[in-house]
Formats: structure tokens, C-alpha cells, sequence
């Protein structure tokens, strides 16, 4: 995984707003997050536009309706960022855990929970 987060291309707004989001779809699901990492273009510095995308690795002792909380986390996510596309990955450990693996190692880690 990355480490350099000052290097990211998300401005202050785009990161809180990430994280008010996130905050909120989690607690209306039920769901408890454990690690928010991005990945792709976000994280070359040197890149210009590009969708955000996000890994969100959820906590399996606390299972939840996976396809009802990436709804939530469309909604809060365009309440806070507007018209801004945003790519989910959702981690709740049942999968077979080949791309958020990928997303893992090629990302940048920008909160944890454990």
C-alpha cells in the first residue's frame, strides 16, 4: 500500500465530505467500517480528473445487506460531493477478496477504525 496521503488528489472538501458520508450510510445500515482506502487515479499525483475510487473494508462480526448499504453510501456520497462519480468496493469478508486485495496494495489508506 501507499503511504505518501499528501500526495492524493482530494481536495480538504472532497475528504471530509467522503467521510460525513461514509459516517452516515454506515449508521443508518447498521454497518461498521474498518478501513477506507482509496485507489486509482486519485492517488497519482501527476494525473488530472478521474473518478474517485473507493475500498471500504467492513467489519464481518457485524454482517449487513451489502447491496442496501452501497445504495445509502451512493446517496450520502452525492449529497456531500455532488454530481462527482465515485466507485465503490465493499469488503465484508465473505468474498473472494482478489480486487480489494489489489485495492489494498495499490491504495492509500485514508482512515482505520481498528
Amino acid at each position: 500500500m501507499l503511504t505518501a496521503a499528501s500526495d492524493l488528489r482530494l481536495m480538504p472538501c472532497e475528504r471530509d465530505g467522503i467521510r460525513r458520508a461514509i459516517a452516515r450510510a454506515c449508521a443508518e445500515a447498521g454497518a461498521h467500517w474498518r478501513r477506507i482506502v482509496l485507489f486509482g487515479s486519485r492517488t497519482n499525483p501527476r494525473g488530472r480528473g478521474g473518478d474517485i475510487d473507493l475500498l471500504i473494508e467492513l467489519d464481518p462480526r457485524h454482517p449487513v445487506d451489502t447491496f442496501r448499504l452501497t445504495q445509502r453510501l451512493r446517496l450520502a456520497l452525492e449529497d456531500e460531493l455532488g454530481e462527482q462519480r465515485v466507485d465503490l468496493v465493499l469488503d465484508d469478508g465473505r468474498g473472494d477478496g482478489v480486487f480489494p486485495d489489489i485495492a489494498r496494495h495499490r491504495g492509500v489508506e485514508l482512515w482505520s477504525n481498528t
